[in-house]
C-alpha cells in the first residue's frame, strides 16, 4: 500500500533520479582514479623493469671483468695447465669471496668439470654451459647468461682462459635470491614486490621472493599468466603484475623475474577523499527527501480528493469535486473529471442494460435470467422454471431475413409473457425461459402457452407459422442451484420435443440415458486417438468403362466395452454434441492419406467421405483439407465429398461458402441420400456439385416395384439432363444392375459389387474380382 500511493512514487522518483546522477558521478569518479593509478602503476613497472634490467647488467658487468682478470692471471693458468688441484681450488674460492659470487667453476676445454664451488662448498655437478654460450665467450672474451640450477636462478658469467690457445673454461654467478629482489625493491618509486620465477612441467615455481613466497607458489598454479601484463587478486588485494623473461635453457626451462604492486594501496590515498563524497551524498538524501516530501504533499492533495471522489462513484454516488484553483493543469484535471462523472453516470445505465439485454432484440438475456432464477432460489420455497424452444427457426432463417427473425424472437416472447402473465428471456438463439412461481399452474400455463402458437404470427405482411416446445423443471425437487436447473431444464425440452402435448417434465431415468450417450462420445474421442475407429471402403463400379474407380469410405467403430457400434448410434449424437468436428478431421486425414497410399501402389482409385451439417458450417474446412492434400501429395480429383440435401439447407448460404471453395479446389461434390430430403432438383442448380447419389430406399426394390422404377429413371433423366453424373446406391442384385444399365445410370455401388471392405481386403478384391481398376 505504501509505494501504491503517488506521494510516495514521487518521493522514490526523485531519490532513483538523485541515485542515477551521483550514481553516474561516483562511477566516473572512480573509472577516472582507477584508470589514472592502473596507468601510473603501470608506467611505474615499467620503470622499475628498466631498473632492474640495468642492475642486472651492471652486476654482470661487474662480475665479467672481475672473471676476465682471473682468467688472464699467470698462476692460475700455470695452476690449469700443470693441473694442480689444489692451487686451482684456492685461486677459485678467493676469487669467488671477493666477487661475493655463489657460484664459481672451471671445467676443461671439452667441458669436463675441473673445479666447482657453491656458496662456499666444493660440489661434484655444475650447470650445463650451452655451446651457443662457450662460442660467444671465445668471440667477445665473456659472455653473460640467466640459469636455473638446482630450484635457483644464477646470473653466469663465462670466460675463456687462454694459454695462448683456450685451455678451460670459467665461470661465477650471482644467485638472484630474495636479497637480490629486496636490494631492486629498495630503488623502486613504490612498494613493489619481487619475485623470480622457474617454470617447470607444472607451472611456474618460486625460486625466490621478496616476500610471501609460499603464497606467490600457490597463486601461480592457478592464474595463467599468458601475457607480459595482467591483474588479479593475490592475497585478498586486487594486483597489477608484469612478468619479465629473463632466459631459456636448451630443455625449455623459461626464467622469468615477475614484478607486482597491490592496487589497493595504490588507491589508498583516494580513500579520504570518497569518505567525504559519501558524507556529501548522505547528507544530499536527507535533504532532497525533506524537498519531495514537500513538493509531493502539494501535488498530491488534489488527486487525493479526486481519488476520494471516484471512490464514492464507484459505490454509486456520482457527486461532483470543486476545486480551489482556476486555470491551472489541477483544474483542469477537475473540470474533465466532472465531465466523466456525468458521462460515466449515462454510459452506466446503457451498460447494465446491454449486459442483462439481448443486442439484436432488447429481450431479457441469459445472464439476467440467471440472477432472476438465483433470487428466486434464496427467496422462494418452490418454483418452476420452464425452457421454451421454438422449432421452425432453422427453415425459417432460410426464407426470412435477419429483422424478419428478429421481429419473430420478439413476438414470439410478447406472446407467451402475455400467456403466462411473467417475465421472459431469451436463453439462446431459440430458446427462452421464465418462471412459475406456482407449481400446480405449471402444466396449465404450459398448455396455454403451447395451444397459443397454433395461432401464426404477421411479421411484415408475411403469415408465419411456428410452433413451441417446452422443459419444466422444478425447484427444489429437480435441483438446488441454477446451473442444475438450467441443465435439468434442458434434458426436459428434449423430451418434450417429441411429447404430443408439446411440453414434458424433467424426468432423471431418461437423463441418465442422456449422460450415458455423452459418455459415449468421451468414448468416441478416445477411440478416435487409439485405433478403434477406422474404415472399410465400398467399391464404386463405373458402369462406361466396367472398372472400380472409387470407393466410399464408410465409418465403423468396434469399442472394447460397447463391442460393434452402427453409425447411426453415434454420429447424430456427435453432430447435437458438436464432436463431429473430432470425426470429420480424424476421417479426412485417414481417408486422404488412404488414397496417397494406393496412389504410391499404382491403385488409381478416388475416396469419398461424408460431410455432416456442421461441416458445411465450418468456413476453416477448406484450408483445413488443402493442408492435407499437399501433405500427403495427392491431387484434388481422388478426393470426392458426399453432402445430404438437410445439411445443405440447414444454412444454405453459409453451405454455399463453403462449397464453392472446396469446388474452386478441384474436388467432386456428391448430393447423397438423394430423395429423402426435399427432392427437388431445383436447388441443386445453385450446388457446385458433379454427382447426385440416389437413395438406397428407391434401389433395393427395384425389380419388384414399379414406382421405385419410375422414380429412379425420372431421377436419372433429370439429373441427366443438369449434366450431373448419377450413382445408384444400394444395388444388391443382377436385375437391378440390368435395369440400372438401361436407365443410363452412371455408377453402381452396393453387396452386388462388394461389401464395404478394409483396405488389405479392398485391394485383394480389385486384383482378384473381374472389375479392376483403370
Amino acid at each position: 500500500m505504501l509505494f501504491s500511493r503517488l506521494r510516495t512514487k514521487l518521493t522514490f522518483v526523485y531519490l532513483a533520479l538523485f541515485f542515477a546522477v551521483m550514481g553516474i558521478i561516483l562511477f566516473s569518479f572512480y573509472r577516472s582514479v582507477t584508470d589514472n593509478v592502473r596507468d601510473q602503476t603501470r608506467e611505474q613497472l615499467s620503470a622499475s623493469t628498466r631498473v632492474f634490467e640495468r642492475i642486472v647488467n651492471y652486476r654482470v658487468s661487474t662480475l665479467g671483468e672481475s672473471a676476465g682478470a682471473l682468467a688472464q692471471d699467470y698462476g692460475f693458468r700455470q695452476a690449469l695447465g700443470t693441473f694442480d688441484q689444489p692451487t686451482v681450488m684456492s685461486a677459485l674460492n678467493n676469487q669467488a669471496r671477493r666477487l661475493e659470487a655463489d657460484l664459481a667453476v672451471v671445467t676443461d676445454i671439452d667441458g669436463e668439470l675441473i673445479a666447482a664451488l657453491m656458496d662456499g662448498a666444493t660440489i661434484s655437478n655444475m650447470p650445463r654451459i650451452d655451446d651457443a654460450l662457450k662460442q660467444k665467450a671465445e668471440l667477445q672474451g665473456v659472455a653473460t647468461e640467466i640459469v636455473a640450477f638446482e630450484g635457483r636462478i644464477f646470473e653466469l658469467v663465462v670466460t675463456t682462459v687462454r694459454a695462448p690457445v683456450p685451455i678451460a673454461w670459467l665461470a661465477f654467478g650471482i644467485e638472484l635470491d630474495q636479497a637480490a629482489a629486496l636490494e631492486i625493491k629498495a630503488l623502486s618509486p613504490i612498494d613493489l614486490e619481487i619475485g623470480f620465477l622457474i617454470e617447470g612441467g607444472q607451472g611456474f615455481g618460486v625460486a625466490a621472493a621478496t616476500s610471501d613466497a609460499e603464497a606467490l607458489s600457490v597463486f601461480l598454479k592457478k592464474v595463467h599468466m599468458g601475457a607480459a601484463n595482467f591483474h588479479s587478486r593475490f592475497m585478498d588485494q586486487d594486483h597489477m603484475f608484469r612478468r619479465l623473461p629473463l632466459g631459456t635453457s636448451e630443455v625449455g626451462t623459461e626464467i622469468s623475474a615477475l614484478l607486482y604492486y597491490s592496487m589497493d594501496t595504490a588507491l589508498a590515498p583516494y580513500e579520504p577523499l570518497v569518505i567525504t563524497m559519501i558524507t556529501v551524498l548522505g547528507i544530499s538524501i536527507l535533504l532532497l527527501v525533506a524537498g519531495s516530501v514537500l513538493v509531493s504533499s502539494s501535488v498530491t492533495k488534489p488527486l487525493t480528493d479526486l481519488a476520494s471522489a471516484a471512490k464514492n462513484i464507484a459505490e454509486g454516488q456520482y457527486r461532483e469535486v470543486e476545486t480551489s484553483s482556476e486555470g491551472d493543469e489541477v483544474a483542469d484535471l477537475t473540470s474533465s473529471f466532472n465531465q466523466m462523472v456525468k458521462a460515466v453516470h449515462e454510459r452506466e445505465s446503457k451498460i447494465r442494460f446491454q449486459a442483462y439485454h439481448d443486442a439484436e432484440t432488447g429481450l431479457r438475456n441469459r445472464l439476467m435470467f440467471e440472477r432472476t432464477v438465483q433470487t428466486d432460489i434464496d427467496e422462494s420455497d418452490s418454483f418452476v422454471l420452464v425452457i421454451a424452444e421454438v422449432q421452425q427457426l432453422p427453415e425459417l432463417r432460410t426464407v426470412l431475413n435477419h429483422q424478419n427473425i428478429n421481429d419473430l424472437i420478439k413476438c414470439v416472447a410478447e406472446r407467451i409473457e402475455k400467456v403466462a402473465d411473467t417475465g421472459v428471456a431469451r436463453i439462446s438463439t431459440e430458446a427462452f425461459g421464465f418462471l412459475v412461481h406456482d407449481a400446480s399452474e405449471a402444466e396449465t400455463l404450459a398448455s396455454l402457452v403451447v395451444n397459443s402458437f397454433m395461432t401464426p404470427f404477421d411479421i411484415a405482411d408475411i403469415v408465419i407459422d411456428a410452433g413451441i416446445k417446452l422443459g419444466l423443471v422444478k425447484f427444489p425437487g429437480d435441483g438446488e442451484d441454477v446451473a442444475t436447473l438450467l441443465r435439468h431444464g434442458q434434458a426436459a425440452l428434449d423430451i418434450g420435443r417429441t411429447a404430443a402435448r408439446g411440453f414434458a417434465w424433467y424426468d432423471p431415468d431418461k437423463d441418465s440415458s442422456q449422460k450415458a450417450r455423452l459418455s459415449m462420445m468421451s468414448e468416441l474421442r478416445a477411440g478416435l486417438k487409439n485405433g478403434e475407429v477406422r474404415f472399410a471402403y465400398q467399391p464404386k463400379l463405373d458402369l462406361s468403362t466396367g472398372k472400380i474407380t472409387a470407393a466410399e469410405a464408410l465409418i465403423r467403430w468396434i469399442s472394447p466395452t460397447r463391442g460393434f457400434v452402427a453409425p447411426d448410434e453415434f454420429i447424430p449424437m456427435a453432430e447435437r454434441t458438436g464432436d463431429i468436428r473430432h470425426v470429420t478431421d480424424w476421417g479426412l486425414e485417414a481417408a486422404i492419406k488412404q488414397a496417397a497410399d494406393w496412389q504410391k501402389q499404382g491403385i488409381n482409385l478416388a475416396v469419398a467421405i461424408n460431410l455432416s451439417t456442421n461441416d458445411l458450417m465450418n468456413q476453416n474446412l477448406p484450408a483445413f483439407i488443402l493442408a492435407l492434400l499437399r501433405e500427403h501429395n495427392l491431387p484434388a480429383k481422388f478426393l470426392k465429398l458426399e453432402v445430404t440435401e438437410s445439411a445443405v439447407m440447414h444454412d444454405m448460404t453459409r453451405a454455399l461458402d463453403v462449397l464453392n471453395m472446396l469446388s474452386a479446389m478441384g474436388l467432386s461434390l456428391s448430393i447423397d441420400d438423394y430423395g429423402t430430403g426435399y427432392s427437388s432438383l431445383s436447388y441443386i442448380k445453385k450446388l457446385p456439385v458433379s454427382e447426385i447419389k440416389i437413395d438406397k430406399s428407391f434401389v433395393l426394390n427395384l425389380a419388384k416395384s414399379d414406382e421405385d422404377n419410375i422414380l429412379v429413371r425420372s431421377t436419372i433423366e433429370l439429373g441427366h439432363n443438369l449434366g450431373l453424373s448419377v450413382t445408384a446406391e444400394g444395388v444388391e442384385d443382377e436385375a437391378s444392375v440390368e435395369r440400372l444399365r438401361d436407365y443410363g445410370c452412371d455408377v453402381l455401388q452396393g453387396y452386388h459389387i462388394a461389401r464395404p471392405l478394409p483396405p488389405a481386403e479392398l485391394e485383394a478384391f480389385l486384383k482378384e474380382s473381374e472389375y479392376g481398376t483403370l
